[in-house]
């Protein structure tokens, strides 16, 4: 079996988590004996970071503002999609995690037209075209149900974009509710959401994340020590709360470092952040991160803080610091709450409010809870997430 794996861009050296999941998967893919073909815009990675079979790339070249003009745009980006699929081996299933700078035309040209798909919703999408059900210019949450028009001024495109943005949104419910024949998504709460805005979930398989787990990190579960720092780990923009965080820290006690590492994503945002953090002696920011890096770097620290002021989507970050045993202090957005069943997992109900995370900063300066590691049972239960994913791959492809 052959399956064409589809993301907006590639798992480089500043990956997030919906690259590390696609990356994950191939890897797993290939070692049960499936052939792994990945599709997305942008450069592909290194050789040395290869873990699908073959690699497939088309330019990043959608506008700013797209969905405005997306069928247009679409229609050019499955023209070069055509191209490139039909001097290589015809693929048995066609599986989407995210489609913003790939669209979904192509699944209409000629060597895909009859392919089974199947879909993981790594975040919003398919109903927000901002991804994230955040409204930009005030940084509240949105919903799946919010007119097309509020989305023009995240998209910053004119009020007469609304109706291709509807259209594009229609598209997307469409395809799920249609083409789509098995469907992930990462939390509870994401299919709630997904649901209001008319995407049926019958064909839900699981809607909790599952990530894999580098095996160098195993070794790193034998250390038991605090730790000599906080942690602040994940992509730099106002919706990861980085900037709630250094405002706690200012007013808190604490004498233990806080170490900040992220991956670039809004550069004006970061360049604010920047100049508060130097401000603070007690603020270190590492440079870019590799994953093999990041296991260290977590399990060296006191507890791994989770400022989030969006609803989020189960981010890598908490799943991999609890499998090292490193406590987790989290927003309690409705994403988040269904981790709260791990004790090593403390929700911060006001996580708007400086105030409350200046408290728990407090509490996981002082944290002396034993570490217990379930780096093991998180492997496991990795592994049989593929291979049920496998089942549903060659149950589509038979049927």
């Amino acid at each position: 079996m052959r399956i064409l794996l589809v993301t907006h861009r590639f798992a480089g050296e500043e990956a997030g988590g919906t690259e590390v999941l696609a990356d994950d998967l191939a890897r797993a893919l290939m070692a049960r004996g499936v052939g792994v073909a990945w599709l997305a815009a942008g450069d592909p990675p290194s050789p040395q970071r290869h873990g699908a079979a073959e690699y497939i790339s088309v330019p990043a070249v959608f506008a700013r503002g797209y969905p405005a003009g997306w069928q247009a745009q679409e229609v050019q980006q499955a023209a070069r999609i055509e191209q490139l699929l039909a001097s290589r081996p015809a693929v048995d299933l066609v599986h989407v995690l995210h489609f913003s700078r790939i669209g979904l035309a192509f699944l209409d040209t000629a060597p895909l037209r009859n392919v089974p798909v199947v879909a993981t919703l790594t975040d919003y999408t398919a109903v927000c075209p901002d991804h994230q059900l955040l409204v930009r210019s005030t940084g509240g949450q949105c919903t799946s149900t919010a007119p097309s028009s509020a989305c023009t001024g995240c998209l910053h495109a004119p009020m007469a974009a609304a109706g291709e943005v509807q259209l594009w949104r229609a598209r997307n419910v469409m395809w799920l509710n249609g083409r789509v024949r098995a469907l992930w998504t990462q939390t509870p709460h994401q299919a709630v959401e997904l649901t209001k805005a008319g995407v049926a979930v019958d064909k839900l398989i699981r809607d909790q994340a599952c990530y894999g787990l580098p095996d160098s990190w195993q070794s790193l579960t034998e250390n038991s020590g605090g730790g000599e720092y906080l942690l602040f780990l994940g992509r730099c923009s106002p919706e990861k709360g980085l900037h709630v965080l250094l405002d706690a820290l200012a007013d808190s006690p604490t004498t233990l470092p806080l170490l900040v590492a992220t991956v670039p994503d809004d550069a004006a945002y970061e360049a604010r952040m920047r100049l508060v953090a130097a401000a603070d002696p007690r603020v270190r920011w590492l440079p870019a991160l590799s994953r093999s890096d990041v296991g260290p770097v977590l399990a060296g620290a006191r507890a791994l803080l989770v400022p989030s002021q969006w609803w989020e989507n189960h981010p890598i970050v908490a799943h991999e610091a609890r499998a090292l045993g490193v406590p987790v202090w989290s927003s309690a957005v409705p994403s988040m709450r269904h981790l709260a069943d791990d004790e090593g997992v403390h929700l911060v109900e006001q996580y708007a409010d400086p105030a409350s995370w200046g408290q728990a900063i407090d509490a996981a300066a002082g944290s002396q809870d034993l570490r217990v590691p379930s780096f093991g049972r998180r492997t496991v239960a990795f592994e049989a997430f593929v291979d049920e994913m496998v089942s549903v791959y060659r149950k589509e492809v038979t049927r």
